[in-house]
């Protein structure tokens, strides 16, 4: 993973949004070829992206100018997260939540989501939180595995402001 040393993370600009919605779009076309129905009705679009920019909780990782990777950090509560079905989370502590969470396609598998994560970790360290929450779509595998992987629990089942379902996963270290 030596080559990450060449990447930064740093808060989204408003003269990211361009190459966000790029990273998100290729996101977006990977899960449909994968059969996978989140984030398909033109959710994040370039409105949710700038509003998470204005409150200052978008970032984006970047190497050379290029952005390869963006995420939505927030210290803080997750009303969405307030009922959960079919399960409990580990502890009731305060926590980050991490959403919109996308990498370039020819820099999946190369650690640069893990790194994110890890980023994510050390935020919740700096606000002395050890607890992180995030969730996803039931049929995305991919990103379940990821998440397992590194140590989160599936929790249960929790609802969107639209009523959609997400597993929620949460990890406390």
């Amino acid at each position: 993973r030596k080559w990450l040393s060449s990447m930064k993370i740093r808060k989204s600009r408003m003269e990211d949004i361009e190459k966000i919605m790029c990273v998100i779009h290729e996101a977006q076309e990977s899960m449909r070829a994968n059969g996978i129905p989140q984030w398909q009705d033109g959710y994040p679009n370039e409105e949710v992206i700038s509003q998470d920019i204005k409150i200052g909780n978008s970032y984006v990782l970047v190497e050379d100018e290029n952005i390869i990777g963006t995420a939505y950090i927030i210290v803080g509560h997750e009303p969405s997260y307030d009922y959960i079905e079919g399960g409990q989370w580990l502890n009731d502590h305060p926590y980050v939540v991490v959403h919109r969470i996308a990498v370039r396609k020819d820099y999946k598998g190369k650690g640069v989501a893990r790194y994110m994560m890890e980023f994510a970790e050390k935020i919740a360290m700096e606000h002395q939180l050890q607890d992180i929450r995030i969730d996803t779509h039931h049929d995305n595998i991919p990103m379940r595995t990821f998440l397992a992987k590194l140590g989160y629990h599936a929790c249960g089942t929790i609802y969107l402001d639209n009523g959609d379902k997400r597993i929620a996963y949460q990890k406390s270290f």
